[in-house]
């Protein structure tokens, strides 16, 4: 019955895809390239960003990347607060510990020796790595978000490689961090309103060799936004706690 059920939920799924996807294969309009046209020749002189992708992100569609960040921040606060009612609900049980004593952290059941000293030593790596990736995004691929994840999976990495919790990776800490990012987020799109850029308007003139510094730092902002909150999350699941 499960076997007939997911033939039948894989066949559905290729259905509608094909149904999706005929008009595009079927049709004989051109594609449109007027507006590729125009980023190719003109978004390193409107935005000075080099990475085209980045132009259009944290430039032309700026407000679609707002709308992703309030996505992710509503997205969080449901795990969040799913992951608060099941621990109301559920009884604390003692886990067996397979990792040095003594044990400190309430992870730390999770965690073996080998676990502790791989995810110590990746930890600092991974987190220089997602803070490269965050600044240099408006160059090469990269950017806020992809920089984000990557700082998260650091502070991940990090937890699960010391006994005993730091300012990095305590979630009370983080989470305020997120909060004051989300705002100077707010506060650095609203910028542009009283230089007569409108909302998410780069204040800095265009053709400026300093106007990227207006998307490097929403990289930073939406780096720090994103990494934070992941981390959190990752934190809770793992059976971290507040203010440890």
């Amino acid at each position: 019955m499960k076997r007939t059920w997911f033939i039948f939920k894989v066949i559905f799924i290729l259905l509608v895809v094909t149904l999706a996807m005929l008009p595009v294969i079927l049709s004989s309009h051109p594609w449109p390239v007027a507006s590729r046209d125009y980023l190719y020749e003109n978004a390193l002189s409107d935005t000075g960003a080099v990475n085209t992708v980045s132009s259009i992100y944290l430039g032309y569609r700026a407000m679609d990347t707002l709308g992703e960040t309030l996505v992710l921040l509503v997205s969080i606060t449901g795990t969040m607060g799913i992951l608060i009612n099941l621990g109301r609900e559920s009884e604390e049980e003692e886990a067996v510990s397979f990792s040095l004593a003594p044990e400190k952290r309430a992870t730390n059941a999770q965690r073996t020796h080998l676990l502790e000293v791989v995810a110590s030593k990746l930890g600092p790596v991974v987190l220089l790595f997602g803070f490269y990736v965050m600044l240099y995004g408006h160059i090469s691929p990269g950017g806020g978000f992809q920089g984000g994840v990557i700082v998260a999976s650091a502070i991940v990495f990090l937890a699960l490689g010391t006994e005993t919790q730091s300012k990095l990776t305590n979630t009370t800490v983080l989470g305020r961090i997120e909060t004051l990012s989300f705002l100077v987020l707010i506060i650095v799109a609203t910028s542009g309103v009283f230089f007569e850029r409108g909302f998410f308007g780069n204040p800095i003139k265009s053709g400026s060799s300093l106007s990227v510094n207006f998307i490097i730092l929403l990289n930073i902002i939406i780096g720090l936004k994103v990494g934070t909150s992941i981390a959190v999350m990752c934190i809770a699941m793992m059976g971290g706690r507040h203010g440890h």
